[in-house]
């Protein structure tokens, strides 16, 4: 059934994940604000039908905290027109609990002459790897967000998750097809990108902050992973 105010060209996209209750969909406007969701989006958004999320924004659904790490992404994406693939996240499930989320966001357009939008797609990590339990793993995840200014090594974040160094190697490029070594550059990215757009602190302080050696340490890893510079993000941002 069409969900009211949704454009009609994306109807049939907002079709294609209805009724997978594991699955969440949503297409956000160049304004931040939600123009399609799914009713998994919705359930977890706290709203009992997905045309109550439409025209809000990730700030007037979710906690202060987790809005940020979406709207940061979303900058990402449409900094560098680059999708984001297999970034494991934090969101709120139907039950009001936090769990791990897998999310892919690309860009998409809305119609011929419409504005470029941000499609996302989540799915609960449980799911993705079969009901096994990756209690370790978010535990390691969690230990990098919080630590990711600090020189961590891979014996330190083993430890975080309670396995052995080859064990977290394993599960983490089968979870999220990257190696912890990866997983930190990109929490530090995704932290430095942050800065960047909302702040006006020195490109050399913020690399500092983020664990960087340099900020031309920054500046490689930004442009080989993003396909942008520090320096042109904050230009687009500003």
């Amino acid at each position: 059934m069409p969900h009211s105010g949704v454009p009609s060209e994306v109807e049939p996209l907002v079709a294609l994940f209805e009724g997978l209750p594991h699955v969440i969909f949503s297409l956000k406007g160049n304004d931040g604000r939600y123009i399609a969701v799914n009713q998994a989006f919705a359930d977890r958004a706290g709203c009992r039908t997905p045309s109550e999320v439409l025209g809000k924004r990730a700030g007037d659904l979710f906690a202060p905290e987790l809005a940020a790490t979406y709207e940061t992404q979303d900058a990402v994406v449409r900094s560098s027109g680059r999708p984001v693939r297999r970034q494991l996240e934090l969101i709120t499930r139907p039950d009001g609990t936090l769990g791990w989320y897998v999310t892919n966001k690309v860009l998409v357009t809305t119609g011929s002459e419409g504005p470029v939008a941000i499609a996302a797609v989540s799915v609960d990590e449980h799911v993705v790897v079969h009901g096994q339990s990756m209690d370790g793993l978010e535990a390691v995840v969690a230990h990098v967000r919080e630590h990711f200014a600090e020189p961590l090594a891979l014996a330190e974040l083993a430890l975080a998750g309670n396995m052995s160094p080859a064990t977290l190697e394993r599960r983490m490029r089968r979870v999220l097809g990257l190696s912890p070594r990866q997983l930190l550059v990109r929490v530090r990215l995704e932290e430095a990108v942050h800065r960047i757009v909302s702040s006006e602190v020195p490109l050399g302080e913020v690399a500092a902050a983020c664990g960087f050696f340099d900020q031309a340490a920054m500046n490689r890893q930004m442009r080989q992973l993003l396909g942008v510079t520090p320096g042109s993000m904050r230009r687009t941002a500003g």
